[in-house]
């Protein structure tokens, strides 16, 4: 992970003086996903950053010990090896950014990593997701047990009806209140975009998610009926480049909801490009909220090794 973003003071006369130009926003949109899109070995190579980058995630109810050991052990190896070994990158340490589960399956995720003698991240939910609406010191000792576990990265949601009614002190110590919890653990605040309303509402809620001292800012929970869009995506980096601007502190971006095509992790890499720079192109600063993109993403790469689509039996299972 990159540097921790200590927060800043929370600076109410800024928030307030906050308004989003809609239509602007939106045809900043349109203009992104019109750019033209890599190919050949190219896009092979975009599609490789993209996996680096994927918090590879199951947040399901019938998650068990051994679904969660399935996923820690594709994490590690995302794309088969002879795919890897065609396109000259069987040496270069390709894994997965993270593997992202619920509180309870972070001990199991962590001893598979330790058993397969990898260092990659568990991320663990946590703060009553999905929806947050839980009591504020059950949601703190989630984080802490999380924690206690073994999860170095910990995702809060936070409560939307502060942000909905204007009561951005109290979302500013709530979170605060998290980020004490998880300690040296990197905290990712998910907003929640589907339900709070306007884009206004969505960038004031990401400057004040910083300013408590956030280190990524993350578009949903995957719940929601709205997860992230590419307008909103505009909204929170313009956002990030604002405080990055006025504090000199680096947050990352995590997309996450619906994403599900190697096409559209391409565009999600062009948006940041273009946004924020190629600083923010690395698994520090950028991560992909996914469970089914990683399947896409290596069926496009056997398609530029072989010239053929593998059917999904044919890939081990992501």
């Amino acid at each position: 992970m990159s540097a921790r973003n200590p927060g800043t003071t929370l600076d109410l006369e800024r928030i307030s003086k906050v308004r989003v130009n809609t239509n602007a926003v939106l045809k900043r949109a349109q203009y992104v996903q019109a750019l033209k899109i890599p190919k050949k070995q190219w896009q092979a190579a975009w599609l490789l950053k993209a996996v680096t980058c994927i918090d590879l995630t199951t947040l399901a109810g019938d998650d068990t010990p051994s679904n969660v050991h399935r996923l820690c052990l594709k994490a590690i190896q995302p794309v088969r090896q002879d795919l890897l070994r065609a396109v000259d990158m069987h040496d270069k340490g390709i894994t997965t950014a993270a593997v992202c589960v619920y509180p309870s399956r972070v001990a199991n995720a962590v001893k598979s990593l330790r058993a397969a003698n990898s260092s990659l991240p568990v991320a663990s939910v946590a703060t009553g997701f999905p929806a947050g609406q839980t009591p504020l010191e059950t949601r703190l000792q989630e984080v802490r047990l999380a924690v206690a576990d073994g999860a170095t990265e910990i995702d809060i949601v936070i409560n939307r009806m502060l942000a909905l009614t204007g009561q951005w002190e109290a979302m500013y110590e709530e979170i605060r209140q998290f980020r004490a919890a998880c300690g040296d653990a990197h905290m990712k605040t998910i907003l929640a975009i589907g339900e709070l309303g306007t884009f206004t509402n969505v960038y004031k809620a990401s400057l004040v998610a910083m300013m408590a001292g956030s280190d990524f800012i993350k578009t949903s929970t995957g719940k929601e009926s709205v997860n992230a869009t590419y307008p909103v995506a505009i909204v929170m980096a313009r956002a990030i480049r604002d405080y990055f601007l006025s504090s000199g502190h680096k947050v990352g971006f995590k997309p996450a909801g619906g994403i599900r095509t190697a096409q559209e992790s391409l565009v999600w890499l062009a948006l940041i490009k273009e946004e924020l720079g190629k600083d923010w192109l690395c698994p520090t600063l950028f991560r992909l909220g996914a469970s089914s993109l990683l399947a896409d993403i290596e069926r496009q790469i056997y398609h530029h090794v072989t010239g053929q689509y593998a059917a999904y039996h044919e890939l081990p299972m992501a």
